[in-house]
Protein backbone atom coordinates (compact mmCIF):
# COMPACT_ATOMS: atom_id res chain seq x y z
CA UNK A 1 0.00 0.00 0.00
CA UNK A 2 2.64 2.64 0.78
CA UNK A 3 4.44 1.69 -2.50
CA UNK A 4 1.40 2.26 -4.48
CA UNK A 5 0.52 5.68 -2.36
CA UNK A 6 3.85 6.97 -3.46
CA UNK A 7 3.69 6.07 -7.27
CA UNK A 8 0.38 8.19 -7.24
CA UNK A 9 2.42 11.25 -5.80
CA UNK A 10 5.00 11.28 -7.75
CA UNK A 11 2.75 10.93 -11.01
CA UNK A 12 0.40 13.41 -9.94
CA UNK A 13 2.95 15.74 -9.36
CA UNK A 14 4.01 15.80 -12.73
CA UNK A 15 1.19 16.90 -14.72
CA UNK A 16 0.75 19.65 -12.31
CA UNK A 17 4.18 21.42 -14.09
CA UNK A 18 2.75 20.86 -17.59
CA UNK A 19 -0.42 22.21 -16.88
CA UNK A 20 0.28 25.14 -14.76
CA UNK A 21 2.91 26.26 -17.66
CA UNK A 22 -0.26 25.63 -20.51
CA UNK A 23 -2.54 27.92 -18.57
CA UNK A 24 0.35 30.38 -17.81
CA UNK A 25 1.01 30.44 -21.24
CA UNK A 26 -2.54 31.21 -22.42
CA UNK A 27 -2.96 33.85 -20.05
CA UNK A 28 -0.17 35.64 -21.81
CA UNK A 29 -0.99 35.51 -25.00
CA UNK A 30 -4.32 36.71 -23.91
CA UNK A 31 -2.61 39.22 -22.24
CA UNK A 32 -0.26 40.42 -25.56
CA UNK A 33 -2.92 40.17 -28.00
CA UNK A 34 -5.20 42.65 -25.50
CA UNK A 35 -2.33 45.08 -25.82
CA UNK A 36 -1.53 45.28 -29.06
CA UNK A 37 -5.39 45.66 -29.42
CA UNK A 38 -5.90 48.42 -26.86
CA UNK A 39 -2.01 50.10 -28.97
CA UNK A 40 -4.21 50.14 -32.28
CA UNK A 41 -7.39 51.76 -31.05
CA UNK A 42 -5.45 54.44 -28.92
CA UNK A 43 -3.08 55.39 -32.00
CA UNK A 44 -6.19 55.09 -34.41
CA UNK A 45 -8.01 57.65 -32.30
CA UNK A 46 -5.04 59.84 -31.85
CA UNK A 47 -4.43 59.94 -35.61
CA UNK A 48 -8.07 61.20 -36.30
CA UNK A 49 -7.65 63.83 -33.45
CA UNK A 50 -4.77 65.11 -34.75
CA UNK A 51 -6.57 65.45 -38.28
CA UNK A 52 -9.34 67.23 -36.97
CA UNK A 53 -6.91 69.93 -35.66
CA UNK A 54 -5.20 70.41 -38.65
CA UNK A 55 -8.64 71.20 -39.81
CA UNK A 56 -9.14 73.33 -36.95
CA UNK A 57 -6.19 75.25 -37.66
CA UNK A 58 -6.73 75.32 -41.53
CA UNK A 59 -9.76 77.11 -40.91
CA UNK A 60 -8.70 79.44 -38.68
CA UNK A 61 -5.83 80.29 -41.08
CA UNK A 62 -8.94 81.16 -43.61
CA UNK A 63 -11.02 83.04 -41.05
CA UNK A 64 -7.55 85.24 -40.24
CA UNK A 65 -6.92 86.22 -43.72
CA UNK A 66 -10.68 87.12 -44.43
CA UNK A 67 -10.92 89.50 -41.17
CA UNK A 68 -7.87 90.70 -42.82
CA UNK A 69 -9.00 91.15 -45.94
CA UNK A 70 -12.41 92.66 -44.87
CA UNK A 71 -10.79 95.07 -42.72
CA UNK A 72 -8.39 96.51 -45.46
CA UNK A 73 -9.60 95.17 -49.15
CA UNK A 74 -6.08 96.46 -50.67
CA UNK A 75 -4.61 94.32 -47.77
CA UNK A 76 -2.39 92.36 -50.46
CA UNK A 77 -1.84 93.17 -54.41
CA UNK A 78 0.28 90.06 -54.53
CA UNK A 79 0.13 88.41 -57.53
CA UNK A 80 -1.03 84.32 -57.58
CA UNK A 81 2.44 83.75 -59.01
CA UNK A 82 3.93 84.98 -55.59
CA UNK A 83 1.30 85.24 -52.90
CA UNK A 84 1.35 86.94 -49.91
CA UNK A 85 2.28 84.42 -47.40
CA UNK A 86 2.21 84.36 -43.70
CA UNK A 87 1.57 82.35 -40.45
CA UNK A 88 -1.14 81.85 -37.94
CA UNK A 89 -0.16 79.59 -34.45
CA UNK A 90 -3.36 78.60 -32.62
CA UNK A 91 -2.27 76.52 -29.71
CA UNK A 92 0.53 74.28 -30.78
CA UNK A 93 -0.78 73.51 -34.36
CA UNK A 94 0.28 76.06 -37.12
CA UNK A 95 -1.72 77.11 -40.62
CA UNK A 96 0.31 78.62 -43.11
CA UNK A 97 -1.94 81.05 -45.46
CA UNK A 98 -0.79 81.93 -48.83
CA UNK A 99 -3.36 85.20 -50.29
CA UNK A 100 -3.12 86.62 -53.56
CA UNK A 101 -5.41 89.06 -55.45
CA UNK A 102 -6.48 88.92 -59.00
CA UNK A 103 -8.22 92.57 -60.62
CA UNK A 104 -11.40 92.20 -62.74
CA UNK A 105 -12.00 95.52 -64.49
CA UNK A 106 -15.27 94.53 -66.23
CA UNK A 107 -16.97 94.52 -62.81
CA UNK A 108 -14.62 96.18 -60.84
CA UNK A 109 -14.07 93.60 -58.32
CA UNK A 110 -11.27 92.11 -56.83
CA UNK A 111 -10.88 88.77 -56.53
CA UNK A 112 -8.54 87.19 -53.25
CA UNK A 113 -7.76 83.37 -53.27
CA UNK A 114 -6.84 82.60 -49.85
CA UNK A 115 -5.15 79.29 -49.44
CA UNK A 116 -4.54 77.64 -46.04
CA UNK A 117 -2.60 74.89 -44.96
CA UNK A 118 -2.94 73.67 -41.37
CA UNK A 119 -0.69 71.40 -39.40
CA UNK A 120 -1.33 69.04 -36.68
CA UNK A 121 1.97 66.98 -35.44
CA UNK A 122 2.13 65.12 -39.11
CA UNK A 123 -0.97 65.93 -40.34
CA UNK A 124 -2.11 68.77 -42.73
CA UNK A 125 -5.85 70.26 -43.92
CA UNK A 126 -5.69 72.63 -46.87
CA UNK A 127 -8.43 74.63 -48.00
CA UNK A 128 -9.08 76.99 -51.12
CA UNK A 129 -11.07 80.34 -50.14
CA UNK A 130 -12.34 82.51 -52.87
CA UNK A 131 -13.67 86.14 -52.08
CA UNK A 132 -15.00 88.96 -54.15
CA UNK A 133 -14.19 92.74 -52.88
CA UNK A 134 -15.89 95.55 -54.95
CA UNK A 135 -13.20 97.99 -55.56
CA UNK A 136 -15.22 100.96 -54.58
CA UNK A 137 -17.73 99.95 -51.81
CA UNK A 138 -15.56 97.44 -50.27
CA UNK A 139 -18.74 95.30 -50.48
CA UNK A 140 -17.39 91.31 -49.82
CA UNK A 141 -18.66 88.30 -50.87
CA UNK A 142 -17.18 84.89 -50.16
CA UNK A 143 -17.81 82.72 -53.18
CA UNK A 144 -16.62 79.00 -51.85
CA UNK A 145 -14.44 77.07 -49.01
CA UNK A 146 -13.00 73.99 -50.47
CA UNK A 147 -11.09 71.70 -49.01
CA UNK A 148 -8.51 70.28 -51.25
CA UNK A 149 -5.64 66.93 -51.00
CA UNK A 150 -2.30 67.97 -49.15
CA UNK A 151 0.37 67.77 -51.96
Amino acid sequence: MFISSAYKNVYGGQMTLPFILLVSGIIIEITIAGAFVTYFLSTSGYGERLAVRAETAARSGINDALARVMQNKDFSSASCASPYTYTVTTGGDVAEIFLCRTVDITTNKYTFTITSVGTAAAHQKKFVATLLVDQTTGQTELQSITEQPVE
